[in-house]
């Protein structure tokens, strides 16, 4: 299910036309900040499609192993969102953010 939603997130950010941001609640950059909106908002979709992979490669290779599963997918979650906003801000931001 994790793993879907973040498709349908990806799917969501990629057409887009507006700057998006992978923070729920944050402010996602102003238009005028950054040098291409689309590029931006694409790769912030591809990495959120990465993301959702690793999911789903799980559920498909532990289905057979339910409690595995679960333990695995909670253990992934935090370390996950820890390396997708350390390449957001490392990366993204920086590659695509106008500099003053």
């Amino acid at each position: 299910m994790i793993g879907i939603s973040m498709f349908a997130v990806a799917l969501y950010y990629a057409f887009s036309t507006k700057p998006v941001t992978i923070y729920n609640q944050g402010k996602p950059p102003s238009a005028t900040e950054l040098t291409d909106v689309k590029k931006y908002n694409q790769t912030i979709a591809k990495l959120m499609f990465v993301y959702g992979c690793v999911f789903i490669a799980e559920g498909l290779f532990l289905a057979s192993h339910p409690m595995t599963c679960m333990i695995i997918g909670i253990l992934t979650v935090i370390p996950g969102i820890v390396i997708v906003i350390a390449i957001y801000e490392s990366y993204i931001l920086k590659k695509y953010k106008i500099k003053n």
